[in-house]
């Protein structure tokens, strides 16, 4: 007959075991920290609808725009780890904010647990049709022929535009060109089109329409191979300049303490939703490369090597670092 330690041990795993499969107990909560309509706003509700039945429960998307990711980031730290809240983190909030930053009230890296990529969505360097160049070699052409003379536009001082223009300007010899940074990445577009500026880096997201509508002239790419939405805009190695990468992504974070068989849960079920015909080509209209094959070790060190490749340039381009 069984002793009754054995007998209790077998029911703690019966009742383990049920937990686990019970999971989730509620709806999924995604934290996204930007306001509606932007690119990782329009990457969590799509990924949402496919992962609601996935999973088994309803995911809902939430907003919470403020100091730079902070306040999502916060709330999500302050939640319950129990895998009902996660955050749509960005390249914005844990990539570059960590490289420009000289105090988070977070630690990027410390204070979650990776989940699982969502995708990436690359930059692209535009101008305006009226600055007179067609390719990515003239336009270094002219700007190194006429020094002192240009500037290129960012999102504001520490966006991820402004150290993808850095980077640009470190691989191409350009140290002439003066950084103008704007109050968001619509701005910054205006400027390229009115003519104050030469150029910005933008995410092919943002700037798509623009560049259909011929109102803006796409001269690179930032991804390893050509966009099939822009299959004519060749990509920075291509238009001679190897070595530029270039793209934002999101990726889906846990408070650190989540268990684990809730994390792999939840990546398995991302996954799933990921690898999906339907949600694959909808975020490519959108403008976002699915990763449906990124397992939670694989994110976080996705998200190392990402604050690393950050700040390498936030030092060779001897950027001030804000406060």
């Amino acid at each position: 007959m069984p002793s009754r330690r054995l007998v209790l041990a077998g029911l703690s795993s019966l009742a383990f075991a049920t937990a686990a499969r019970a999971f989730p107990e509620r709806p999924i909560r995604l934290i996204v920290p930007f306001a509606p309509g932007g690119s990782t706003d329009v990457a969590a509700r799509l990924l949402a609808e496919a992962l609601g039945p996935v999973i088994g429960r309803s995911v809902i998307v939430e907003n919470r725009a403020g100091a730079n990711g902070a306040v999502a980031s916060d709330a999500v730290i302050r939640s319950e780890p129990d895998g009902h809240v996660l955050l749509v983190a960005s390249a914005s909030t844990h990539g570059v904010n960590p490289a420009v930053a000289r105090r988070l009230s977070f630690d990027p890296v410390a204070d979650f647990a990776p989940v699982t990529m969502i995708g990436t969505t690359p930059l692209v360097l535009v101008t305006s049709p009226a600055f007179g160049v067609t390719t990515l070699a003239a336009l270094v052409a002219r700007l190194r022929g006429e020094p002192a003379k240009h500037s290129y536009a960012s999102a504001g001082a520490g966006s991820i535009t402004h150290l993808a223009g850095e980077l640009f300007k470190l691989k191409a010899e350009l140290p002439d060109v003066v950084h103008v940074p704007y109050r968001g990445g619509g701005p910054a577009m205006q400027a390229v089109l009115t003519g104050e500026v030469a150029f910005t880096i933008e995410s092919l997201a943002s700037a798509a329409s623009l560049i259909e509508g011929k109102r803006a002239l796409a001269l690179a790419v930032g991804s390893p191979t050509r966009q099939a939405v822009l299959p004519d805009v060749p990509t920075f190695a291509e238009a001679g300049l190897p070595g530029v990468e270039l793209a934002t992504w999101n990726m889906l974070l846990a408070p650190k303490a989540t268990p684990p068989e809730r994390i792999e849960k939840l990546g398995e079920a991302a996954r799933t939703a990921l690898a999906g015909e339907t949600l694959r080509a909808r975020l490519a209209a959108a403008g976002t490369t699915a990763i449906p094959d990124a397992s939670s070790e694989q994110t976080g060190r996705y998200l190392a090597a990402q604050i690393e490749g950050f700040r390498a340039v936030v030092k060779a381009a001897q950027i001030a670092l804000a406060d």
